[in-house]
């Protein structure tokens, strides 16, 4: 098989995972694995695989809400307005279980409610600590993710120590091509549109990932070795709480533009650090998500982020940020007014987007898009 047909059929069978509902989801699950949803990149993702499950990342649909307004107010994100409803329609009865984490007070509030309605055999909380500069906060999360895989073996059974680090390999291995792929694309060195991109990101949450790993292999074997020119393109950051929506990521380069780094919840931000694969895997992973993030949600010194934020737009060569939030997400929208006050202070512009349901906040969007590139091209 050349490279063309084989850059064709992983192209497609991305393609087909990315798009599908939760309803589709269900046939895709992994012979031997049961599904088990998770929301927040703070849920150790390398034990729910040792433990045997598939991990399932909630990202939010676009549906007609018709239960959700009986258990929850109207100043909620999309995803947990969402997610819920897709819960009360039966589109998520085929999932195992779910885990949440503490962040922000509308996903705390949601555990209490899903867990109520009691459709699903397993459930859990993850207490991940809200100061992260306190003395204690990294040992109390490490009692976690202790409690974290006794909650798993009681379900599945005994996680031994080699399975447990053969997760963290896999992760780890698709952490790293998935960087890689950033790079590629950063310097020129693929011709996926933007949408794709988003496509391959996203379907990484949905698939087996060991299916997953061959596919990036067989993707970034089959690109091209010539730089393409890209720079009709201009280049931006892209931040927020979002996962990547293909929807957006393709207005931003219909509108001139590229996404050459992301800060969004589920994408580069959780490629920043590693897990240890030469030491005790608990202690390895309690480092890794300690360290990895700077959510909004979690406090780690007043100029952590800004920080982070500066320096990797600087290395990115993008000229300006794009803030892509969901509505009434009050964590991030606390941090904006500090985060954009620091960027222009460097000099470099930023736009502020905020939508509630993906599939129908793109029209009025676009215009404001289009004039922020001209602005950035002049």
């Amino acid at each position: 098989m050349d490279k063309e047909t084989s850059l064709t059929k992983v192209q497609k069978e991305i393609e087909t995972i990315a798009s599908l509902g939760y309803k589709g989801m269900a046939s895709h699950v992994p012979k031997g694995r049961k599904a088990i949803g998770f929301f927040c990149p703070y849920i150790p993702e390398e034990l729910l695989h040792a433990a045997g499950f598939l991990p399932l990342r909630l990202t939010g649909m676009s549906i007609k809400m018709s239960h959700v307004q009986a258990h929850l107010p109207s100043n909620c994100c999309h995803l947990v307005k969402s997610s819920l409803e897709s819960l009360l329609q039966g589109d998520l009865d085929f999932l195992q279980g779910v885990v949440f984490t503490q962040t922000c007070d509308s996903m705390q509030g949601l555990s209490d409610i899903w867990a109520h309605q009691r459709r699903l055999p397993m459930h859990f909380n993850l207490m991940v600590p809200t100061n992260l500069d306190s003395e204690h906060s990294r040992h109390y999360l490490k009692a976690e993710i202790e409690r974290f895989k006794e909650f798993l073996e009681s379900h599945s059974g005994r996680m031994t120590p080699e399975r447990l680090k053969a997760s963290i390999q896999l992760f780890n291995r698709i952490r790293e091509k998935i960087g890689e792929i950033y790079t590629r694309r950063r310097k020129g060195l693929t011709s996926w549109s933007s949408g794709f991109f988003a496509q391959i990101i996203r379907a990484g949450y949905l698939i087996d990932r060991a299916r997953y790993l061959e596919l990036l292999e067989e993707l970034l074997n089959a690109l091209p070795e010539q730089t393409e020119d890209r720079k009709d393109l201009v280049p931006v950051y892209l931040s927020g709480n979002m996962a990547h929506s293909e929807s957006y990521f393709s207005l931003i380069e219909d509108a001139g533009a590229m996404v050459v780094q992301d800060d969004l919840c589920c994408g580069a931000r959780t490629l920043r650090l590693m897990v240890q694969e030469d030491v005790d895997p608990i202690e390895a992973l309690t480092q890794r998500y300690f360290t990895s993030f700077f959510c909004p949600t979690k406090h780690k010194g007043t100029r952590a982020h800004e920080e982070t934020l500066l320096r990797e737009v600087q290395e990115s060569g993008a000229r300006g940020v794009i803030f892509l939030l969901y509505k009434y997400c009050e964590a991030h929208y606390f941090d904006y007014p500090d985060l954009r006050a620091a960027l222009e202070s460097k000099g470099i512009p930023c736009l502020l987007l905020d939508v509630e349901d993906p599939s129908q906040s793109l029209g009025q969007l676009k215009i404001r898009l289009q004039a922020f590139v001209e602005m950035l091209s002049d």
